[in-house]
Order: structure tokens, then sequence, then C-alpha cells
């Protein structure tokens, strides 16, 4: 691998307002699949993800339990009940509680908490930077997630009031009754967003990077991420099929475009129609998933992954690499290995050049 300053941008250039970034093209498409990205980093080691996976889990727990303990000490001081205060945090799908400013904050915090975990296990690792999680692009790239969220909502909520009117015979409209407070509307709208985020860096992100970097084949990793990521909804047979199949999009949107960016956009979409649905009273989450329910959902994720491929095809909007995350990592440890090295060769030549001194009587 050439780790010289010039290799850092390896593909053809463009502008982009006052930055400039690289293009992937023919010659470098290989280098920048997410699902294998992981592999492109001389630190990586097969146990590597293990390690994270594991530390991780050690790091959320803490997390949740630190605050957990420290807004109970708040709650306290302030006279509330702590356990009238917990329980507003769902215990299943079937008690999902966002239009309290109570529960949105439980339940979809919690969830946002697994960031900054991830964050601390990734450097105490320290196997290649966070912003390969982000994508194979050179990190977040807000743009995409917001272009993409913007063509994606829309559809999500068209599709799901058509559903609701010619399927389920029920007009949405008619049902809108208001259950949000100011304060609650805003944290879902806030938290909503990274609850999704935060869940795409956890299985299309460090799982699927993982599994990516073990098989090498990107299509196997995209199951395999979502057979567990419906393993881990408690839904029902049919629930976790959608489930399945709402995996294997965000998955597919990953590859597709790169990154969690789109992924992510994919997953704010589903879910923000939901919560607004609920907290307006046009409609509710549960476990029990019907079969049109499941037809439904693969007809939409099948639009949103074509809706995708088009982007991709026609735009440039996934082939823009804000930096070369691997060439970069590369280089600064090859620099600093040979910078270690030379130190420890110019000790070794003191040491032997003192061996050789001879004191004259």
């Amino acid at each position: 691998m050439d780790l010289s300053m010039d290799s850092l941008i390896t593909s053809e250039s463009c502008l982009i307002g006052d930055e400039e970034m690289s293009i992937i093209d023919e010659t470098n498409r290989k280098q920048h699949i997410y699902p294998t990205y992981a592999r492109n980093f001389i630190t990586y080691r097969w146990y590597k993800p293990i390690i994270t996976g594991v530390l991780f889990v050690v790091l959320y727990v803490a997390i949740v339990f630190g605050v957990a303990m420290g807004a109970g000490y708040l709650l306290e001081l302030k006279g509330i009940d702590v356990r009238d205060f917990m329980s507003f945090g769902a215990t299943s799908y079937d008690n999902f509680n966002i239009h309290d400013w109570q529960g949105s904050l439980i339940n979809l915090g919690a969830v946002v908490l697994m960031l900054p975990a991830l964050f601390l296990a990734r450097a105490l690792v320290r196997e290649r930077p966070f912003s390969s999680y982000s994508s194979a692009r050179g990190g977040w790239d807000m743009g995409v997630f917001l272009k993409c969220f913007a063509i994606l909502f829309p559809i999500m909520v068209v599709f799901t009031f058509a559903k609701s009117y010619f399927i389920d015979h029920e007009n949405m409209i008619q049902l809108f009754h208001n259950k949000f407070t100011i304060l609650s509307f805003v944290l879902v709208t806030v938290l909503g967003p990274l609850q999704c985020i935060a869940e795409e860096y956890i299985y299309r992100g460090l799982l699927m990077q993982a599994i990516g970097s073990w098989v090498r084949v990107p299509v196997i990793a995209v199951i395999l991420q979502a057979a567990l990521f419906a393993a881990s909804h408690p839904y029902n047979t049919t629930g976790k099929l959608a489930i399945l199949a709402s995996g294997t999009a965000m998955g597919l949107a990953a590859w597709i475009g790169r990154g969690l960016e789109v992924s992510s956009a994919v997953h704010a979409a589903n879910n923000m129609t939901a919560f607004y649905l609920v907290g307006f009273s046009m409609g509710s989450v549960g476990t029990n998933v019907t079969t049109e329910g499941l037809i439904s959902d693969i007809v939409i994720y099948a639009i949103f992954v074509i809706i995708l491929l088009i982007l991709r095809k026609t735009t440039h909007i996934f082939d823009r690499v804000k930096k070369e995350d691997a060439d970069r990592w590369n280089y600064k440890i090859e620099d600093k290995r040979a910078r270690r090295a030379a130190k420890v060769a110019d000790r070794t030549a003191k040491k032997e050049g003192s061996y050789g001194k001879h004191d004259i009587h």
C-alpha cells in the first residue's frame, strides 16, 4: 500500500463550495464499500470489533446507570417521586409513550446514549477513526442525511395515509387529536432522529461492518445484521419479518449510499412518521403486525431502495469524499511506527557506541 502523502487523494477531485473533495470512480470504488470498509485500515484485526462490541455494552450500561442515578438525585431534590417519573418508560412497544415529555425523554434518550458509549469504546480500542463508522466517504455528511430525509419522509407520510385509507378503510385525518405537549413535541423532533442515528451506528455501523470485515461479502453482512436487528425487536412472527425487511433495506441503504447518513434517513423517515402519528392520535405502535402491514412495509422499503439507487446513478451525492480516512489513518500510524523505530535505533546505536569506548590510563 502506498502511504505517501501524494496518495491521500487518489481520485478525481472537484470543488464543492470552498472545499475540495474527491470523487469515487472505478479506480477506487472497491476502497469505499461501506460494509467491508474496516479492512482498509492497517490497525484492523479480526478480534477488535468483538472487543469494541463488548466495551460498548459495558460502557452503555455504565452510562445509562450513571445518568439514571444522576437524574434520580435531581428529581429527589425537586421533590419528584422517581418511581412516578420512571413509570413513563416503556416496558414494550405496546405501551410506548412519547406524547408526554417524560416518556419521550426516557424512551428516546436511553437509545441516544448508545452514541457516546460507542464513541468511547472505539477510542479505547483505537482500531480505526470514528468517522469510518459514519461513512466510507470521510465521516458524517449532514447534507446527505437531510437531502435523503427530505425525499423519503414525505413519501413515507403519503404512503402511510394512503395505506390507511385504501387498505384499512380509515380516514386518519378524522382521528386527529393532539396528545403532544410543546415540550414533548420538541423532544420527539430532536431526539427522534438521534435515536434512529444511534441504532444505525450500532446495527449498520459496528455490527454490519464487523460482519463485513469477516466474510468480505457485503450482501451477507447486510442479511446477517438484518436478522440480528429483527431478533432484537420483540414483535410477533409477522412483525419480525417486517423488521427483517426494514433492517435489510437500511443495510442496503448504507451500502448504496456508502454511509450511515443514508440508512439513518430511511430509519428516521419510518420512525418519525410513527412518532408523529402516535402523538397526534392518528396511529399506534404495537408488537402485533398483520400480514397486510408486512406487505406494505416490504413495498415501501423496496420503493426507498429503488429511489436511493436512482439517486446514486443520477447524481454524485454518494460519491463525494470529504477525506480519505483510511489513507490518512494509515499514514499517521506508519509515521508513528517509523518515528518509534527511529528512536529505538538511535538508543541502540548510542548504547553500542558507549560499549566500544575505552578509557586510556
